[in-house]
């Protein structure tokens, strides 16, 4: 039986990778970072003390494994968590390519972003061969996952079979810490958000992701990138769709882009009270302003078998989840 290693386990993606791979007859270890074991609960999972921060911790966590998944990061568009931006993506990416290296991980999969790439030309396919982010002055997170990249292409070119996979904007069930995309549906449902941004996303499903990720590991090429997209929708439509399933009203008006600047000042007297990062920036409006709509997912489909299931359907078990979870009132 082989053995998967997840780094970032008990996050959206690592939760979801677990399951399928336990489906399909892995043994699963994890990384054990914050003791929160709920994305585990009942699930046979070996989980090992570690952070990848801190190189010393992973020997332990690397041994006798076959695959890497390293799905760990932390995603803010928040300017002033850069240096953990880059600790944590840059700095943490590194150990596990070395920690894998050193525990002779026969196969690395790396989990990127569509944000490592440079977002123009925004009427042209975005496709692999699209250069990667760069410049100090880029947003911190992007250029955190293009660095990233970078370090883990320079392995896979001495040391250590990898590849990379490029997520488009990720939603689906099992979300047991509800990220920025998970927690907005959850408003949503609840009535939270009747003011919604008339913008869009392509959102791909976190379990039809955590099956290409393990096709990856099986046929990724060393070194090469994929993107790994879904469906293009836009927010209020999304709105109208959780306001079925839950059967309420769930939007009132769809606002223009340019009105989210007016939501920046109550974030920064909020964030001075929660001591969290700012949930809207400068910075989130430029990611949502260019969000790239051509994401054809070409190279994905043909040699990785990648599938997309209808949007609704992820959203309409996204919603369910949260429902059984208690999160979303009904």
């Amino acid at each position: 039986m082989e053995v998967a290693l997840i780094t970032g386990g008990s996050g959206h993606v690592g939760a979801n990778l677990t399951r399928e791979l336990i489906n399909q007859g892995y043994k699963v270890r994890c990384i054990d970072f914050d003791n929160d074991h709920r994305a585990f609960e009942n699930l046979d999972v070996e989980l090992v003390k570690g952070d990848i921060t801190e190189k010393e911790s992973l020997e332990t966590a690397f041994k006798n494994v076959d695959i890497v998944f390293h799905t760990a990061a932390f995603i803010s568009l928040d300017k002033r968590y850069k240096h953990l931006i880059r600790k944590i993506n840059v700095d943490g990416t590194k150990n596990v390519c070395e920690a894998s290296v050193n525990g002779n991980v026969k196969k690395l999969v790396h989990f990127s972003s569509i944000d490592a790439f440079a977002r123009e030309p925004m009427d042209e396919p975005l496709y692999e061969t699209r250069e990667l982010v760069t410049g100090p002055k880029s947003i911190p997170y992007d250029l955190s996952k293009a660095d990233g990249q970078k370090i883990v292409l320079e392995f896979s070119k001495n040391y250590l079979d990898a590849s990379i996979i490029h997520p488009t904007s990720i939603m689906g069930p099992n979300d047991f810490k509800p990220g920025l995309n998970c927690q907005s549906m959850i408003d949503i449902a609840n009535r939270k958000r009747l003011l919604n941004v008339d913008f869009g996303y392509n959102y791909v499903d976190v379990r039809d992701l955590s099956k290409t990720a393990i096709n990856c590991s099986r046929k990724g090429v060393n070194g090469q990138n994929y993107l790994v997209g879904g469906e293009f929708l836009m927010f209020p439509d999304i709105a109208k769709m959780i306001g079925e399933i839950v059967d309420r009203k769930t939007l009132l008006i769809a606002l223009p882009i340019f009105s989210m600047y007016f939501n920046i000042p109550y974030e920064i007297i909020k964030s001075s009270f929660t001591k969290k990062p700012r949930l809207m920036t400068a910075d989130t409006i430029h990611t949502i302003k260019t969000a790239h709509k051509l994401i054809p997912s070409t190279l994905a489909k043909e040699t990785l078998d990648h599938t997309n299931r209808p949007f609704k359907e992820t959203i309409t078990d996204t919603i369910n989840f949260f429902i059984n979870r208690g999160l979303i009132k009904i």
